[in-house]
């Protein structure tokens, strides 16, 4: 009975990490953001900015903290479920956390004209946990 309990446990435990990588991450997509928008409208895609600085010549520049956004793998989502399989569910401790480092945080910098409108988009390439 044990035994039967303990694997149902594991079978309830896994397909975590094989879900996060079939589903990808749903950070925001940056080639949406496009140059001569306003502030407002950036920061609808990218949230208010961890740091601004303005330079002398008006214009401005912000760093934002996004998710990142990662795209589904199927590969690696088979490969989670195989390892979920052959160790009954245990991988889920180690794949769980690998997924979830996976779709890290990633700065992203803004330039601003005078006017607060974006001249510049870039990714930075810190990468926050």
């Amino acid at each position: 009975m044990k035994i039967l309990i303990g694997f149902m446990f594991c079978i309830i435990l896994s397909g975590c990490a094989a879900n996060m990588a079939a589903n990808g991450q749903n950070g925001p997509d940056l080639n949406q953001v496009k140059q001569q928008y306003s502030r407002a409208e950036v920061e609808q895609f990218l949230g208010l900015p961890i740091s601004e600085t303005t330079m002398a010549n008006g214009h401005k520049v912000a760093i934002y903290d996004v998710e990142a956004k990662t795209d589904p793998s199927i590969a690696r989502a088979a490969g989670h479920g195989a390892l979920d399989l052959i160790s009954l569910g245990l991988w889920e401790l180690v794949g769980g956390p690998i997924e979830m480092y996976n779709g890290r945080r990633q700065q992203v910098k803004a330039s601003y004209d005078s006017k607060n409108r974006l001249v510049d988009l870039t990714k930075l390439n810190r990468t926050v946990l």
